[in-house]
């Protein structure tokens, strides 16, 4: 049965919590806090940083997700997930759903096809916490199909307990750089670096500046409007564009691009 959000914020939870601060099990007793707000089928922690690669902090994912998370996520195609554009976009703390990162026409992507969609991933809902020098915690909980997406209700009930929430990570992350006893996982070595180098500098010899912009918003999740609108010029002249640059490349469509850019990136050096 499902409990409301003050069993979130009763005293024997905010003692485990509170408890685990700074210890590798710290996500997992969060996880089984959080559970007495919301239902939900997965979750995860990453520590995102403009400087470095990024971490996994936690991830306690499905079979099928899991699979594919480490498969294809983790090891570049982040970069086209909203929540990881919402950090690069500098959002505030708090919670977003997913429905409100994605830009439009997102659930048309090759990225939505080949990771969401694939993973039965129903719906998202993501904890952003600015931790300063120490980098940006992503916490997400999901659902997976058949579940029906987070209601309005669920994500106020969220909403109700985000400040604290948000206050554990952060104190949390903060002892765990102290005690230097986090176990986390890097990404691929240098994935951030080749991710942020490949999308600014994409075939340079054969494309101008505007395709690469326009480039660089398909691969990213944008459809023709969201990037027509985020380049401030008509949808017909960014198709024009975009019609460029899979001539030039030999391409047809959304879907190719996005591969090419999969394939371009494991070639940089």
């Amino acid at each position: 049965m499902q409990s409301s959000h003050n069993d979130f914020l009763s005293t024997e939870t905010q003692t485990e919590l509170i408890n685990a601060l700074g210890t590798n099990h710290f996500f997992n007793v969060l996880v089984d806090a959080l559970s007495a707000v919301i239902c939900f089928g997965s979750s995860s922690a990453i520590c995102y940083n403009k400087h470095k690669a990024p971490e996994l902090l936690f991830s306690n994912l499905t079979e099928l997700e899991d699979k594919i998370f480490y498969a294809r996520f983790l090891d570049g195609a982040y970069v086209a997930s909203p929540a990881y554009q919402g950090f690069m976009n500098d959002l505030d703390d708090g919670l977003y759903a997913w429905s409100e990162l994605m830009p439009e026409g997102f659930k048309q992507s090759q990225m939505y096809a080949a990771y969401y969609q694939e993973s039965g991933i129903e719906d998202l809902a993501y904890f952003f916490v600015n931790c300063g020098d120490l980098g940006f915690i992503q916490f997400s909980i999901g659902r997976h199909s058949p579940s029906s997406v987070f209601t309005e209700a669920e994500l106020l009930s969220l909403q109700t307990v985000s400040s604290v929430l948000i206050a554990l990570v952060t104190k949390h992350w903060q002892f765990a750089e102290q005690q230097q006893g986090q176990n986390v996982v890097p990404l691929s070595s240098m994935v951030s670096e080749r991710v942020n180098y490949l999308l600014n500098h994409f075939e340079p010899e054969l494309l101008t500046a505007r395709e690469r912009q326009i480039a660089k918003l398909v691969i990213t999740g944008h459809s023709s409007q969201s990037a027509a609108d985020n380049l401030h010029i008509s949808p017909g002249t960014e198709r024009v564009h975009r019609a460029k640059l899979y001539a030039k490349l030999k391409l047809r469509s959304n879907s190719e691009l996005f591969s090419y850019f999969l394939n371009q990136l494991r070639c940089v050096d």
